[in-house]
Parts: C-alpha cells; structure tokens; sequence
C-alpha cells in the first residue's frame, strides 16, 4: 500500500469516526432530570407568624417574625420563611436580622438562617453596624451568633472582612477569626 493511500484510509477512518459519535450523540435519548431532594414532610403550617421567645427571667430574648412556619408532626423544630428578627442587648442595642431561609429548634434554643444573612444594630451611643454573611446559627438564651464562614461588617468609617464570627449580642461584643482585613477611615476633626 502506497502512502498516499494509507493516509486516505486514515482520513476515512477518522471521518467515519467522527460521525458516528456526532450520530449517536444527536440520538441519544436527554439525560434524565435530576430529581428535586426530598424534604421531611411538612404536616403543620402557621401563616403571619409574631414569635416571642423569652429568658428565665421572664424577659424577651427574641422576636421572630414571618409570612410562614411549617413543621413536621411532632416536632420540635420548625422551617421558617424569610425570617425577621429582633433582639435587645444589654445596653440596649436593638439587633435586627433578616435572611431568606432560617430553621428553629426549640428544644436546643438555636435558630439557624441562611442565605443573604444580615443583622443591623442600631443603639444611641454609637453609629449602627451591619453584619452581612450567608449562614449564621444564633443561640437564642446567650444571644450569641458564630459562624464559620465568610463574614463583613460594616460601619460609618469602617469595612471588615473575615472568616468565622463570634458576636455575643447581650454586651455588643464582636471577634472575626481568620483572614480579618479592614479599611478605617478616621474622621475629621472640625477645624
């Protein structure tokens, strides 16, 4: 077999090859959707939701608010639609959060919220700060938010980034536990 043949068999054969699989592909029946997780099954639903948790003391912890809770039968634990919540500090710093999902368990006294997290807390002694993450698990009788992840907070004059908080609300107290950067802008002093 001369050369010029041989290479026309490969040409052939890499031709034929290639529409094949371009055949098979376009006959190919469509993958199979994926099938949507199973959630536990939700027998109870409250709608126009105002909870109110309250300490040993008889004194509120917790305000939690949402358009919809749901439940399995019993159970302690309840899904909650794009809760709103609102917690008192010692000094009174009001703490508002917000997220899109949160999930409570009353048992353990911990609600967990994820999903564009955010807190704001406003008090008369200093500038409000913002706290912005995607999931965050506050214990509702200390009144403590942690995370593991990424996490900025936000005031007048400043920007922190980090990974991992610690925020004990009750004292207004805040600690971000890795890769911390900021940006401080001092404020001017009237001349």
């Amino acid at each position: 077999m001369t050369p010029e043949r041989t290479r026309a068999w490969i040409v052939v054969l890499a031709v034929s090859a290639l529409v094949s699989y371009g055949l098979i592909r376009y006959f190919q029946p469509p993958d199979a959707p994926v099938a949507a997780p199973k959630l536990a099954r939700q027998d109870n639903e409250i709608r126009n939701v105002e909870m109110r948790v309250y300490d040993d003391a008889g004194k509120p912890n917790l305000v939690l608010v949402s358009p919809r809770i749901t439940s399995p039968r019993r159970s302690d634990e309840y899904l909650i639609e794009t809760p709103l919540f609102d917690v008192l500090s010692a000094d009174q710093t009001r703490w508002k959060g917000e997220s899109k999902v949160g999930r409570l368990d009353v048992e353990k006294d911990r609600l967990w919220l994820q999903e564009a997290v955010k807190l704001v807390g406003t008090s008369s002694k200093r500038a409000p700060m913002e706290i912005l993450t995607e999931r965050l698990e506050f214990r509702i009788d200390e009144r403590i938010a942690v995370n593991d992840e990424a996490v900025e907070i936000r005031s007048p004059g400043s920007d922190l980034h980090g990974v991992g908080l610690n925020a004990d609300l009750k004292k207004d107290h805040f600690v971000l536990r890795s890769k911390v950067e900021g940006e401080y802008v001092p404020k001017r002093k009237g001349s």
